[in-house]
């Protein structure tokens, strides 16, 4: 056979598209993973994997490719109501499928791109807070939908003290009923971001951690 693929470092990647090796960390995430260990990994370590499958577009759904949701005039009294629940519009959020389809929004340099057929694991860390359930939901659901099976170890939704009842037992009815292992970690007082994802991270299996935001959506080849 031809070389063999590059071992890539321990890495810790953020949803701003930032990632940090263990040499280049800061503060107590730089602490944390240079406790995790190793830098580098064997080939036997790695997983194959090919990309995921693009989510097939429902025709005539509300948001599908991204495209702007029309909230009829009869129910704007209703959407302006819930706006002031997360500052945002709930309502068309609500009526968009957790499994929506996306554009390929990379650049073409992107897409053309090459990466090692070797990779190792990675866990996906989200913090919420009174996170709204569909955008919640969405956000997980991307994550399934365009993520290389065999590289998805897991994912861990960390609730910073959330107080709406939908984010109780009903969340985790709901994820555990999911074809990829999710886990709800909950931190018993508010903590912030930072804390919230440090809890996440002591908990992770996978080689490397990916921290998500709580409301955003994972497109073609992320």
């Amino acid at each position: 056979g031809g070389p063999e693929p590059p071992t890539p470092q321990a890495l810790v990647a953020t949803s701003s598209g930032e990632t940090a090796t263990s040499s280049k960390g800061r503060g107590n995430l730089h602490e944390l993973m240079r406790d995790r260990g190793k830098k580098t990994y064997s080939p036997w370590e790695l997983m194959k994997w090919k990309p995921a499958p693009s989510v097939t577009e429902q025709i005539g759904k509300p948001g599908e490719l991204g495209k702007a949701v029309n909230i009829p005039s009869d129910q704007e009294s209703i959407m302006k109501e819930k706006f002031k629940l997360n500052q945002f519009n709930i309502l068309a959020s609500d009526m968009i499928s957790l499994n929506r389809s996306l554009q390929d929004v990379r650049q073409e340099g992107c897409k053309d791109k090459t990466y090692p057929g070797l990779l190792p694991t990675t866990s996906i860390v989200i913090v919420f807070h009174n996170e709204a359930w569909s955008t919640l939901l969405r956000t997980v659901w991307s994550v399934i939908n365009r993520s290389p099976k065999p590289l998805l170890r897991e994912i861990l939704l960390v609730d910073d003290a959330s107080e709406r009842e939908h984010l109780g037992q009903q969340l985790e009815d709901y994820v555990a009923t999911l074809p990829v292992s999710v886990k709800v970690l909950r931190t018993e007082k508010r903590s912030g971001l930072i804390r919230a994802r440090l809890l996440g991270a002591k908990h992770v299996k996978g080689q490397v951690i990916t921290f998500l935001d709580a409301h955003c959506e994972c497109t073609e080849g992320w």
